[in-house]
């Protein structure tokens, strides 16, 4: 577990039953106090308590039970808990002051047993005798007559001071409280960040609210924080966790309770808060050469890494990026790449690579822990889901787990000049819908490369049987003259020599009706096997009750019955194909019968042949023209039977294109939408579009390229392609012109070509459209047709009259600050800035600030900072400190202390390391009025 801080669900008002007003069993004994404590933990397990402030009127006497038995209780391993997983109990008393009001004084969890008196005795307070059942009348304490004079009387013993948080009671109405008419200067006055309450916060009138909120004069504009408390005082426990306050802290100790109270809208919940559902948990580098092993255990909120220049802030950012493939590698040289992918290769190759290391990072996506390994000598990746296997992967699907947006040193200012930049900060935020469209545009476009390769044989096969159909009616033809020229022959003769056709026909439809027996049977087994793999699994019966179980098993029954029916059907077809082609069914009898009959024919026609030896070359030439016309029949015959198979390609390619051009769209819509988004949460500093299409041109060129040398002009084109460009829908126009392209190309061949008049329009002449439709072949036309033409966001900035002009023009700082308040406004992945306050305007700190504490509770914030402010006042739950491995020596770095702004040794350490640092938290508690 890291070492910042975290929630805790608290009840800060919880009474023993030394309390005079318990009602219940009065435990008296050693022994059965000890057994009343283990129950109290117990019942605040069952309650889902973290935390509780034992606070009896002036009296700590039952509190070493209560921490003894946190210390005693057992996990369900059967070991005692860690420290950090155990029941906090916070000493404390409930007081009545001289004010007049009630408030609560709370301790360190810490603090020790044997001084517990000793607070009574700084408070004047009569003790009550150990043994005694109950407490009596409650003592007020008169001589502390405001909550100031409380905290000046306990301060003057220097072991108390720091180690205590008074809260006095500020429920509306009751003499106990100190929201009454003439408390106000009591109110201004008092050093207290907080207060607790007898119940919800729900009950707060409208006047209170406002005072709570700052918003009152009369009460000093002073903001507190707020803690609902239950009251609890009796042995059912019926009030204990009735009314809790989730606090967060890294060390329980009063210090935290103040911190948190100084940063309420960070710190405090009424309700569960809200946590980022996917968070980096860790990083382990095996070593480097500039910083050694790395052990870092991130928050689950927000980090912030500080420390002097040169003691390794940037690398652990970039070590994270690196190892969480943050970016698409580029496949230019590395003197082409950006600035910061530059410095990152080389901290790889310079740190890591030489010394063969490797990193790990640690993540949760909804609660499913995630480990990534990645090797710096080749960049390998290899990822663990769960309680999976460690297995190789790719930088891909490293990025499509847990897509971090993530920025360098400066990288975020440079947005504006760079459209990658540009496109990557529109397009991070919703990378997994447009990978799921981008997947589905791939899958797309494979669908129609396979369907267009079908459509190409079914155009093939049309031409085919087109050819050959004017070879059969010619042979037919060639062969009726012969027949009629042979004259001398006989009237039967010629009957017979007539008749061949006809039987030659009957000859070729006996061949058709065996395939068409052949076809179906193949259709029909391949059908009958896809039904023999369904099974309906009824196993999971069991595991279901009620009446879902009733519905499921009805499901189950019918789709049952319907599958066994299905399958019943194709094996009586199967047995009634296998029937008709048996010996002795009827089928098979006619087909025999025919058979017999065409050889007798035959016969005949062998033998009136032979008797016209007069017209020999006649009729050899005939049979040779009825061998080529019988020849080209069964070639028809069979690119029928192939042409029936393909369906119809072409509807098939149209529906299937206009599928993959809505997916463009909603593409563009996509972008479009994330746009407008980013407008809005920019609350109208950015205005975003996106420029449709606007990769068109790059597109077009393609063309250009592919019809180099067909003889058509580079200047007829160049201006084609302009005109294209410039056409009120260049998109509509390029798919208009590219369906007039395949149609060309398509009919090539033929004399009579398709109208053109898109093309045309752009300027080519008929004789260019052939020229460009010879060049290009089907698969350059189709690589063009499925080309993505990319669309450009662009982002405009509002100046002060509310007009707007291009976002590269605003000044650095402008462009940082509205560009961080649209990061910090999303939901999502964990966001990785390096040095975000370097284009910040000063004045717009506190702005950001502000950001940071809701931001924090819907994505996990990893920053390196030099800025005190947004380190402190936007209260990071985890600070990290990097020093040198040696004073004064630059060339190494190291993780000195992590921790959070409620140890003292961290606030140390951001006081010294951090210019400002003391700054800082003296605004922290000036703002609120303390």
């Amino acid at each position: 577990m890291d070492q910042g801080a975290h929630f805790h669900r608290c009840d800060f008002q919880v009474h023993t039953p030394r309390d005079a007003n318990w009602v219940g069993e009065r435990p008296y004994t050693d022994s059965e106090r000890r057994l009343y404590a283990d129950g109290f933990v117990v019942a605040c397990r069952e309650r889902g308590l973290n935390a509780v402030a034992i606070t009896d009127h002036h009296d700590f006497e039952l509190v070493p039970y209560l921490r003894d038995a946190a210390a005693r209780e057992i996990g369900q391993d059967g070991d005692l808990l860690p420290s950090h997983e155990q029941l906090v109990v916070f000493p404390g008393l409930e007081l009545t002051l001289g004010v007049p009001c009630q408030a609560i004084l709370i301790l360190d969890a810490d603090f020790p047993n044997d001084k517990l008196g000793v607070v009574l005795d700084a408070l004047a307070v009569t003790k009550v005798e150990p043994d005694a059942k109950h407490l009596g009348a409650v003592q007020r304490l008169d001589h502390i007559d405001s909550l100031q004079t409380l905290y000046d009387e306990l301060d003057k013993h220097s072991w108390l001071q720091g180690a205590y948080i008074a809260l006095p009671n500020v429920t509306d109405g009751g003499y106990q409280t100190l929201m009454r008419s003439g408390m106000q200067s009591k109110y201004k006055e008092m050093p207290c960040p907080g207060g607790y309450l007898d119940g919800s916060v729900q009950k707060i009138g409208t006047g209170n609210q406002r005072i709570f909120a700052g918003l009152d004069q009369n009460w000093g504009h002073k903001t507190i924080a707020l803690f609902q408390t239950s009251d609890s005082r009796s042995d059912d426990y019926s009030q204990l966790a009735k009314h809790t306050t989730w606090v967060k802290w890294a060390s329980p100790t009063a210090e935290a309770l103040r911190q948190a109270c100084l940063a309420k809208e960070s710190r405090i919940s009424h309700d569960e808060p809200e946590l980022p559902n996917a968070c980096i948990t860790r990083m382990s580098v095996s070593n480097s050469t500039f910083m050694g092993p790395i052990e870092l255990e991130y928050n689950r909120q927000y980090n912030a890494i500080i420390g002097g220049r040169g003691t390794g802030k940037s690398t652990c950012l970039e070590y994270l990026r690196w190892a969480l493939c943050d970016e698409a590698a580029s496949s230019e040289a590395i003197d082409e790449m950006p600035d910061h992918a530059k410095r990152r290769e080389r901290l790889i190759a310079d740190t890591l690579a030489p010394i063969d290391a490797h990193i790990d990072v640690y993540f949760t996506v909804n609660q499913l822990p995630h480990l990534v390994r990645r090797y710096a000598k080749n960049g390998e990746v290899a990822i663990r889901i769960g309680d999976g296997e460690l297995r190789q992967a790719m930088p891909s699907d490293v990025r499509s787990l847990l897509p971090v947006v993530a920025y360098s040193q400066k990288q975020l200012s440079s947005v504006a000049v760079r459209l990658d930049e540009l496109y990557r900060f529109v397009t991070a935020p919703i990378a997994r819908q447009l990978d799921g469209i981008d997947s589905d545009i791939d899958d797309q476009a494979t669908l129609i490369r396979a369907n267009y390769a079908t459509l190409l044989r079914y155009r093939s096969l049309e031409a085919n049987i087109a050819r050959e159909d004017l070879n059969i009616a010619s042979l037919a033809s060639q062969a009726d003259g012969l027949r009629k020229s042979m004259s001398a022959i006989s009237e039967d003769d010629q009957a017979i020599i007539a008749a061949k056709s006809g039987f030659d026909s009957a000859r070729q439809e006996v061949a058709a009706l065996d395939r068409s027996l052949d076809r179906m049977s193949d259709a029909v087994g391949s059908v009958d096997s896809s039904l023999r793999t369904i099974q309906i699994d009824t196993s999971k019966e069991e595991s279901t009750s009620g009446a879902l179980q009733v519905e499921l098993s009805n499901m189950q029954q019918e789709v049952g019955s319907l599958v066994a029916q299905l399958k019943q059907a194709t094996s009586a077809m199967l047995e009634r194909i296998e029937a008709l082609q048996t010996d002795g069914s009827s089928y098979h009898i006619a087909r025999s019968n025919a058979e017999h009959t065409i050889s007798e024919f035959e016969v005949e026609y062998e033998a009136a042949t032979d008797r016209s030896s007069a017209h020999a070359s006649q009729l050899q030439e005939l049979r040779l023209v009825e061998q080529r016309h019988q020849d080209s029949v069964s070639s028809v015959a069979s690119l029928r039977d192939e042409i029936d198979t393909l369906d119809d390609p072409a509807t098939e390619h149209e529906v299937l294109r206009q599928h993959w051009l809505r997916l463009q769209e909603q593409r563009s819509t996509t972008i479009s939408q994330q746009c407008q988004e980013l407008g809005r949460l920019s609350g109208g500093t950015i205005r975003a579009n996106v420029m449709i299409g606007s990769g068109l041109r790059a597109i077009v060129d393609r063309l250009r390229t592919a019809v180099q040398g067909s003889g058509v002009r580079q200047a007829k084109i160049a201006h084609a392609v302009e005109e294209l460009i410039d056409s009120d829908d260049a998109l509509l126009a390029w798919e208009s012109v590219l369906r007039e392209l395949e149609a060309a190309i398509a009919s090539v061949e033929i004399a009579e070509q398709p109208p053109t008049p898109n093309l045309t329009a752009i300027g080519f002449s008929a004789a260019d459209i052939q020229k460009i439709a010879s060049k290009l072949t089907p698969e350059s036309w189709l690589d063009l047709a499925l080309a993505v033409t990319p669309d450009q966001p662009y982002f405009e900035y509002m100046s002060k009259d509310g007009e707007y002009f291009d976002f590269a023009v605003a000044s650095a700082g402008q462009q940082a600050t509205a560009l961080l308040s649209v990061l910090l406004a999303q939901e999502g992945p964990p966001l990785i800035i390096d040095q975000p306050e370097d284009d910040l305007d000063s004045q717009v700190i506190v702005d950001v600030v502000e950001r940071l504490w809701k931001a924090k509770k819907t994505r996990q914030l990893i920053f390196a900072s030099h800025n005190a402010n947004l380190v402190v006042n936007g209260d990071a739950e985890l600070v990290v400190s990097c020093d040198y491995r040696a004073a004064g020596d630059h060339s190494g770095g190291r993780l000195k202390l992590q921790g959070a702004i409620d140890v003292n040794e961290m606030r140390e350490e951001i006081t010294q390391v951090m210019e400002g640092g003391e700054k800082a938290f003296r605004l922290r508690k000036d703002k609120y009025g303390f």
